[in-house]
């Protein structure tokens, strides 16, 4: 069967390497919302929603082998509720660990024209060694911001044999 779908470029593979790092934080951040969607090895991506009242529920998501999207819901609107988990993230990630049970570990790309950065979890500024809660961000070549955080206070300790400022010790000599 040869496919007759047109393809068209529509942003580059930068923009895409971007988009995706945004996509991997429902399956990998601390606030996730598709956790349960990750697969042991392989990088995944994806976007889960739903409708006013939980209607409907649904997930996009993508490893670099495989895109599917599903959707959950009934004819009348009904809400859906589910041990708090959203039923069509859980038979997206059903299905796509299936598939992918022994295929090879697979990360997504990153072309050169990405750079990432610490952020300052609490500024949303570039961290420096005063940050203790950061988080990587991905830009595009050139976009870094350039500002950094002073929102923290240097916390100095002054011994005779040790000085300490933020997290770095400084022994004397």
């Amino acid at each position: 069967m040869k496919s007759k779908q047109k393809k068209r470029k529509v942003f580059s593979k930068d923009v895409a390497c971007v988009l995706k790092n945004l996509l991997i934080q429902p399956v990998k951040g601390e606030k996730g919302t598709a956790t349960y969607c990750s697969i042991d090895g392989i990088d995944v991506a994806a976007k889960t929603g739903t409708t006013n009242e939980n209607y409907d529920r649904w997930l996009c998501g993508f490893t670099p082998y495989y895109t599917a999207v599903t959707w959950f819901g009934f004819d009348k609107n009904e809400t859906i509720e589910f041990n708090k988990k959203n039923p069509s993230g859980l038979i997206w990630s059903n299905v796509m660990k299936n598939i992918h049970n022994g295929l090879e570990a697979q990360k997504f790309e990153k072309p050169y024209r990405v750079e990432s950065a610490q952020i300052c979890k609490r500024s949303g500024l570039l961290a420096d060694v005063s940050c203790t809660e950061n988080y990587t961000e991905y830009y595009l070549k050139g976009t870094v911001p350039k500002k950094t955080c002073v929102n923290h206070e240097a916390i100095i300790v002054d011994t005779p044999i040790v000085y300490m400022y933020f997290s770095m010790i400084y022994t004397s000599t």
